[in-house]
């Protein structure tokens, strides 16, 4: 690809990047959300180097995202847990995809042959930019994984479509380089596996003749499969591996109840053409879809929505085996809409085929394949307005579509912007689950408002019930617990406690919860005898060890006080409370520098809002 091919393109994808910053602007000092919790709040492994580098075992490496959780490292390290840095670097991954796919765009169009290729990589960039289906990729910052995957897989489809003529006639540069961005991707997220059919996609999509990057021979099917063949080899052990590793998880592989390989198939034939609707027109879109398994092939809808993908399917052939005979603008435009169509269903097949994941349905799992629809409509689109002569009109129109979408994606991040706005408007979609009620419960409680939560978890309790999930019972009845020991309700967050325990008999988060209460209670002894059961069961529970602390600090033996504070500091760094009792023992043994350099260590940690105001007074009185 020459510098004066890119010179006229690149300063024109300027506008849809400024409307894409202008859309996205309003997540930027968004909350964490959901999985946020887990993966980066609580995460003791991203917060320091040597932790994370600890848990790259074998396994961890296969089922895990270890690049992804680097960059979350490298977050951390940077602005701790500040959400900003978080969303900065999601948005800045998202523009570089969208450069990257407009370059392959243009060099896809080229391949076959388009009369206009940088038009097309323009007009599938922009709205690859823009529109509101990406926002649940880019704006939720543990989707991360798939916009980091998503960019090292266009990265090794262009370096395997590179033509570098000083390399000639063995470029294995190129190669060698595609092969390490296609192991860091994998590393990111598997959706990189599904790159060697995609590659031999766009091998047929370009025109009769062409030479293919790497692949130095014209018509050379030998060479092009040494090209592609480690590939394929690499990620078919790694799927192997994967569905190893996946063995017993209950929200992937072949062990997530409720549903079958066969049913979760069935009901990805109904996902996929949601996910086409939503591409076509953006309207209901919801982070939570609630949406049910397919009963079997007497669904009517399952059996509309087969037929109607099965057509999808077979046009893509035809399309691309008839362009292949046609060397005309016509036969370009049949091959690059042929291409993004059977792109759309490469991409989504990891997450969208006979492999079950516990939800049917996630808006993000389009994010990179969006760009085979886009470059389908926009190559048809092009096509039709030249040969209706209505370029100027085309380029217009998809002007206007840009500006539409750009409001719209700006419209849709308001539900990024806090986690009660978030789950508010899942519950306005008609979306209603025990999950969508237990995480706006926790929105309130987490905002300090947890009386409004306690309804919203009875809610949740019901629905699970009527589930049959125990497992989620007990994780509503711990948050239920916490919520009513926010109240004030502290004998009914004993009975939501227990009840709990019930269902989940060795969840340390339980049996520590159920300490703090016995320490608020002023009952020593069991406060002391669950920290220690949430120990046993989760060395790890960092709050376990403020209890502990706290204990020590109240019968006036501060240097165990001490050691517990900071066993719980070292591991989770973040936990507010433990620097606050730090300071307390700190400051009764009178050495008060020491003492105010804990409360503000307190201050930039997470604090419930009762504690920050508190600490915020004593830092002003006696710090100065």
């Amino acid at each position: 690809m020459t510098r004066s091919a890119l010179r006229p393109w690149l300063p024109a994808l300027a506008a849809p990047i400024v409307l894409a910053l202008a859309g996205y602007s309003r997540s930027l000092g968004g909350e964490f959300q959901f999985d946020d919790y887990t993966g980066i709040f609580e995460n003791g492994a991203i917060k320091a180097f040597w932790p994370w580098l600890g848990s790259l075992r074998p396994e961890a490496l296969v089922a895990g995202r270890p690049l992804t959780s680097l960059t979350f490292a490298a977050n951390y390290a940077a602005g701790r847990l500040d959400p900003l840095g978080y969303h900065l670097v999601n948005v800045a991954i998202h523009l570089v995809v969208v450069l990257l796919v407009g370059l392959l765009a243009l060099r896809v169009a080229a391949l076959a042959g388009a009369e206009r290729p940088r038009w097309i990589a323009l007009g599938v960039a922009g709205l690859f930019a823009v529109h509101p289906l990406q926002s649940q990729a880019v704006s939720y910052v543990s989707q991360r994984a798939e916009i980091l995957a998503s960019a090292l897989y266009v990265a090794t489809l262009l370096l395997l479509l590179a033509r570098d003529p000083a390399a000639r006639p063995r470029p294995w540069g190129h190669w060698g380089a595609a092969l390490a961005t296609f192991v860091l991707g994998v590393a990111a997220k598997p959706i990189l596996i599904t790159l060697p059919a995609a590659w031999l996609a766009i091998r047929l999509a370009a025109a009769p003749g062409t030479t293919l990057g790497t692949v130095p021979e014209e018509g050379s099917r030998r060479r092009a499969l040494a090209v592609i063949a480690p590939f394929a080899v690499a990620a078919a052990l790694f799927a192997g591996a994967l569905l190893v590793a996946l063995r017993g998880r209950s929200d992937a592989g072949f062990s997530v109840a409720g549903t079958s390989p066969w049913l979760y198939f069935l009901t990805q034939l109904r996902a996929l053409v949601v996910y086409i609707r939503l591409l076509a027109w953006p309207a209901g879109q919801s982070v939570d879809w609630a949406f049910p398994t397919s009963p079997g092939l007497a669904d009517p809808a399952t059996v509309g929505a087969g037929l109607l993908l099965l057509a999808v399917a077979v046009g893509a052939v035809l399309l691309l085996v008839r362009g292949r005979r046609h060397a005309t603008p016509g036969g370009a435009v049949a091959r690059l809409a042929g291409l993004g169509l059977a792109w759309f269903f490469i991409v989504l097949s990891v997450t969208s085929s006979f492999v079950p994941l516990a939800d049917n349905l996630v808006e993000h799992r389009v994010y990179l394949a969006s760009w085979g629809i886009l470059l389908a409509a926009v190559a048809a689109a092009d096509g039709l307005a030249a040969r209706l002569g209505q370029r100027r009109i085309a380029v217009a129109a998809w002007l206007v579509l840009l500006l539409a979408l750009s409001a719209a994606l700006y419209r849709r991040n308001a539900v990024w912007e806090s986690k009660v706005a978030l789950w508010t408007d899942v519950l306005a979609k008609g979306h209603d689950s025990a999950r969508a009620r237990m995480s706006l419960g926790f929105a309130l409680d987490d905002a300090g408002r947890a009386e409004e939560a306690i309804p919203q978890y009875e809610r949740a309790l019901s629905l699970a019930r009527a589930g049959g999930n125990a497992a989620q019972e007990g994780k509503i009845l711990l948050n239920l617990g916490v919520a009513q020991m926010g109240a004030g309700r502290l004998e009914e967050a004993r009975r939501s406690f227990a009840a709990g325990l019930h269902f989940l008999p060795n969840s340390d988060q339980l049996l520590f919860n159920m300490g703090a209460l016995a320490g608020a209670s002023g009952d020593a002894a069991t406060a002391e005898s669950l920290a220690r059961r949430a120990l046993d069961v989760n060395p790890a529970q960092s709050g376990a060890w403020v209890i502990l602390g706290n204990l020590a600090l109240e019968r006036g033996d501060l240097d165990q006080a001490l050691s517990g504070y900071a066993r719980a500091i070292a591991l989770d760094p973040d936990r507010g409370e433990a620097h606050y009792g730090r300071a307390l023992a700190l400051g009764a043994l009178g050495r008060g520098v020491e003492e105010c350099a804990a409360l503000r260590e307190a201050l930039k940690a997470r604090l419930a809002p009762s504690y920050r105001s508190t600490i915020q007074s004593e830092v002003s009185a006696r710090c100065r």
